[in-house]
């Protein structure tokens, strides 16, 4: 072999050799390019379980906090309803009291008597209702608040009506209005 093939002969090999190595290099390139993208992947994917998690904890508290509220919620209002069925049970037996009582059924000769278990019996009804007027009054207080509500809702409901029909209108309004501007300029 002359030096020229031997020089060849190893620019063949050296060129083959730095050929291998690019493509090792472009090899070891994609593999990087898997493995930062396998690694956003999973950054990802850690931010989605941390994400979940928080939201999952949250979640359970809120939950959990607004069933122990409820619950309490509850219990007060069976409280409540146990003692407004009480005083109606007084209110309705009070009242079956008064509604017996016959002045005109009364006999004269103990008139003094039956006079006097009448006005034991509306004392007793007085005695009975101020007993339990904070309790009326506040229900009382809840149903005409409740009225007043509903009474303002009506010209407030009115109003959103008024005022969607007019959004909805506006567009059409816009395109008539530019329509008109392009008309009377054209002239």
């Amino acid at each position: 072999m002359s030096e020229n093939d031997e020089n060849r002969f190893s620019i063949d090999d050296l060129n083959i050799k730095v050929q291998q190595a690019q493509e090792i290099l472009l090899d070891l390139e994609r593999r990087k390019e898997e493995i930062e993208r396998q690694k956003k992947q999973l950054e990802e994917l850690r931010q989605k379980q941390r994400t979940f998690e928080e939201g999952h904890k949250m979640a359970v508290d809120l939950l959990t906090r607004g069933l122990v509220l409820l619950e309490r919620q509850g219990g007060e209002l069976k409280r409540q309803l146990e003692e407004l069925e009480t005083i109606h049970s007084h209110f309705t037996e009070q009242l079956k009291a008064i509604e017996s009582i016959q002045p005109a059924s009364w006999d004269p000769m103990n008139l003094e008597e039956e006079l006097n278990r009448a006005l034991v019996t509306v004392e007793q009804a007085k005695t009975i209702y101020s007993q339990y007027r904070d309790k009326v009054g506040t229900a009382q207080e809840k149903l005409e608040v409740e009225e007043e509500i509903e009474e303002e809702e009506v010209p407030f409901h009115f109003w959103n009506k008024v005022l969607s029909g007019f959004a909805y209108s506006l567009p059409l309004i816009i395109v008539l209005l530019a329509g008109m501007a392009i008309w009377f300029l054209k002239k």
